[in-house]
């Protein structure tokens, strides 16, 4: 009755969890002082001024059937009519407008989690393992609660953090009175300028100003005015909400300050490269932040840190926070080395690989010092989670890495090109959708970060010359119809360019609806055969010739890479199990839970490899199909091939094919005379 009751109303819903365990959930933000003094995270960038950090909680709660209280955590952040109005100014919608409009759906403001708010947690047999999951563009620490609460089903604490680096549609910080720890990030606000200017306004994650704006070239003096005034001191509220700077207001005599989403042109450009590596500086310092807390939680909160500043969602009481701070302790398994697994969607997929990465290879580069500035330096303490001698040595262990459709452009710029060409150090699994597979030259950046060597992979992006109208080359993935065909046909688009105010609606992860297919002249095509076309015994040839490229090599970390087929890049969040009927008519995903499910079959089997101790699949204990030889149905396996490889064969072979062509060319040219073609054998 419950399920019908629910397929009747309008309010989108979430299907149950598979895993054995309910799900307990809480909503928590911090200040970072505290870590900050006790050098267990350094300040946050100077270019930034975010003095405190947010995430939500994911945990098991009870066994299945036997948890207490009301079921039901908001989707839709709070406040929820701002975070739905900054989904209007997502689509292209002015403040006004969006402010509007956040009226009119209502009935999103009701979605819920399927997950007990500050519920306690369950005493475990052995510590829970640790999940930190990052997401992509445009999202929220609420948007990949489908496989991220999942996991927890299955045993898994995952926290799941919201960045402030301009890449959510909108957050809210609330200003916390305990500054302590702040001073020398103030200190350096204060005396460092941003770097960078894009049509003479600096760019930091406190401004919502697009770098594709027309109207400001800096020549004149109403710019110099808007340079003077980037840090909105002098500014009326009035202003700042016309201009979609920063926008500060108090709320329950807390005061509260809005960060917007930075919107970028889908151009590469050294200021594209410049802008997404300021954000990832921010997101890979609230990683290391979250991993400080993460610890402090596992050692057990302690009371002289429980004041007014921690606000936790539901929470009106102080006994209320700190048991529930509390509750977590000892229960954690993250005192072993690299135990923690790093995960992401997308943008976040691209921030984990760096984390990990400027992680591991720390003690290396403070030996020879040839890093240059580096985006991210860890604190001693996270250090020696992965090293606990200090150096890369038989004690170091390197973590597990769940990457979704890792977008690749946010690593290939000049300050992160020598941590592109290492390798990620422990056993990744990279799960792409069909959409993301299609995009050819990002499918080949993604092989060199799976590659066990490293990697050598530049984008052509960087090396083409722009052409006679003076633009630079469009970030092209498949469009949706053609993403997700079983056959693809071998045509071959040309590039095409975009205007620098084209402002059309991006997907909610981050890319744009309408943007144009992108197959490299040459590269070889690989498609998925339709499954009606071919028998399984011969699809399961095919399959086990990919997974040679896949087997363990001893002393070499496990690699694992699939696609869901008929899925596009959004299927890895909420949003197309909670909106199916569009995602299927204007994506064309025929099943979302389907595909949901297969990534968390996936990664709970992945996380069993990795010696975790999370409950099994259904009645058995481990998942022998997804990753066996037989086939399971939309689930395919990618071929490791390196790019440089695959490049060599298809070199090869346009030079075979080049001297065929010549050759034949020359066979059916009339011959000129007998001496005229003995003198040229």
């Amino acid at each position: 009755m419950a399920s019908l009751l629910s397929r009747l109303s309008p309010v989108p819903y979430f299907p149950s969890y598979k895993g054995p365990y309910e799900v307990g959930t809480i909503d928590l933000e911090l200040p970072v002082s505290q870590f900050v003094d006790e050098g267990l995270s350094p300040p946050c960038p100077s270019h930034s001024d975010i003095p405190t950090i947010q995430f939500r909680v994911f945990y098991p709660a009870a066994l299945k059937d036997t948890a207490t209280g009301v079921q039901g955590a908001n989707w839709v952040p709070s406040p929820r009519k701002e975070y739905v109005a900054a989904y209007c100014r997502f689509a292209g919608a002015n403040e006004f407008l969006a402010n509007v409009l956040s009226y009119i759906p209502r009935h999103l403001y009701y979605i819920q989690i399927p997950a007990y708010p500050n519920h306690n947690i369950l005493k475990p047999p052995s510590r829970f393992p640790v999940v930190i999951f990052s997401h992509g563009l445009c999202g929220t620490r609420n948007t990949y609660s489908y496989i991220t609460a999942s996991l927890a089903a299955y045993g898994c604490v995952v926290f799941c953090p919201e960045h402030r680096d301009g890449s959510a549609p909108a957050t809210f910080i609330r200003e916390p009175k305990r500054k302590s720890g702040l001073v020398e990030l103030l200190k350096n606000t204060e005396n460092e300028s941003p770097k960078l200017e894009v049509d003479g306004v600096p760019q930091t994650p406190s401004s919502s100003e697009s770098d594709c704006e027309e109207g400001s070239t800096g020549d004149n003096p109403e710019d110099e005015q808007r340079k003077k005034k980037a840090d909105g001191s002098n500014e009326s509220k009035a202003e700042k909400n016309k201009k979609g700077k920063t926008y500060t207001y108090k709320r329950n005599g807390v005061t509260c300050r809005r960060i917007d989403y930075i919107s970028q042109a889908h151009e590469i450009s050294p200021a594209t490269v410049a802008i997404r590596h300021r954000q990832l500086e921010v997101r890979l310092w609230e990683l290391g932040a979250l991993y400080a807390v993460v610890q402090e939680l596992n050692k057990g909160w302690r009371e002289e840190n429980i004041d007014g500043d921690i606000h936790l969602t539901g929470a009106k009481r102080a006994s209320d926070v700190s048991r529930l701070l509390k509750m977590f302790e000892g229960k954690l398994d993250v005192t072993s080395p690299g135990s923690i697994t790093w995960a992401g969607h997308s943008f976040g997929a691209a921030t984990t690989t760096q984390f990990v990465k400027s992680c591991w290879y720390a003690p290396l580069f403070k030996q020879n010092g040839d890093l240059k500035e580096p985006l991210y330096v860890p604190s001693e303490n996270l250090l020696q989670h992965f090293h606990p001698d200090g150096t890369i040595g038989e004690t170091s262990k390197a973590p597990s890495t769940v990457l979704l459709d890792m977008w690749c452009l946010a690593l290939l710029g000049d300050r992160t090109r020598v941590m592109w060409k290492l390798p990620i150090p422990g056993p990744t699994i990279g799960i792409f959708s069909q959409q993301f597979f299609k995009w050819k030259e990002n499918l080949r950046g993604f092989r060199h970060v799976m590659n066990r060597k490293g990697g050598t992979f530049e984008s052509q992006w960087f090396k083409e010359v722009q052409e006679e109208d003076d633009q630079a080359p469009t970030i092209g993935i498949p469009t949706n119809n053609d993403a997700i065909k079983d056959e693809a046909s071998p045509r071959v688009h040309k590039l095409r360019r975009t205007s620098s105010l084209d402002v059309t609606p991006q997907l909610p992860t981050g890319f744009r609806q309408g943007d144009e297919e992108k197959i490299n002249e040459g590269e070889s095509s690989e498609t998925t055969v339709s499954e009606q076309e071919e028998d399984a015994e011969a699809l399961s040839l095919r399959r086990t010739q990919s997974r040679k490229s896949q087997l363990s090599i001893p002393g070499q970390p496990d690699r694992r890479f699939y696609y869901v087929a008929q899925s596009a890049h959004m299927s890895q969040s909420d949003f197309g199990i909670l909106f199916p009927t569009s995602t299927k008519y204007l994506l064309g995903v025929e099943d979302s839970e389907t595909v949901l499910d297969l990534n968390v079959r996936a990664i709970t089997e992945f996380l069993r490899e990795s010696g975790n101790d999370i409950a099994g699949y259904g009645g058995e204990e481990r998942d022998s199909e997804i990753f066996g030889d037989g086939v399971v149905k939309g689930w395919e396996l990618v071929d490791l091939e390196l790019g440089d490889e695959g490049l060599k064969k298809v070199e090869e072979s346009k030079k075979v094919e080049e001297l065929g062509a010549e050759a034949k060319k020359k066979s059916d040219e009339p011959k000129a005379g007998s001496k005229e073609g003995s003198s040229r054998l």
